[in-house]
């Protein structure tokens, strides 16, 4: 009995176990929810970090228009002077190697929602300098029987492994009937 409840437990506390996001938003673009986070680096130090497929986690990467759409949907949401004064962070959507590489990119403004600061090839942001870059990972849902089919799984371990305990040591082992 007790190894079913700590079974239980343990079933029904793993999912917490998982680190929380810091300074992360949740938006939906395409009928798909994204949580939205930014750090400060610079392309040369992180270049797995920019890209729309992985390991890259900027799913706007190559399409200026739709990291304009996640600008916008995001907002003043990671704060309002991240870039610069009165702008969020920067949703890199390019790379150039011209002057020694060149990121392009825009960064929303926090105080006007129909303003963006465009960072293209008439103003790129330095490869080797680090900016506060946004990106994203997709929110997949777990199916809500799944928690279910691992705390059965559970119990059925425990079980299992109790009815070889009590076999080992009880008085169906032959040798402990012998000996007793």
């Amino acid at each position: 009995m007790r190894i079913h409840v700590l079974a239980f437990v343990g079933a029904s506390l793993l999912p917490l176990a998982t680190p929380l996001a810091a300074q992360a938003v949740t938006i939906n673009v395409g009928g798909t929810d994204f949580e939205v986070f930014y750090t400060s680096t610079s392309y040369n130090s992180s270049p797995n970090l920019f890209g729309a497929a992985s390991p890259g986690q900027m799913p706007w990467w190559g399409n200026a228009a739709l990291a304009s759409t996640f600008a916008f949907e995001v907002y003043k949401q990671l704060g309002e002077n991240v870039y610069q004064t009165g702008y969020g962070p920067v949703f890199a959507y390019g790379y150039s190697p011209a002057n020694s590489g060149e990121v392009y990119g825009l960064a929303q403004n926090t105080l006007d929602i129909n303003d963006q600061l465009n960072l293209d090839i008439t103003a790129p942001l330095a490869a080797n300098v680090m900016h506060p870059y946004a990106y994203a990972k997709a929110n997949t849902p777990v199916p809500a029987p799944m928690p279910l089919f691992g705390a059965a799984a559970a119990f059925g371990w425990a079980r299992r492994l109790r009815n070889k305990l009590n076999l080992i040591n009880g008085k169906g082992c032959r040798f402990n009937q012998a000996a007793g």
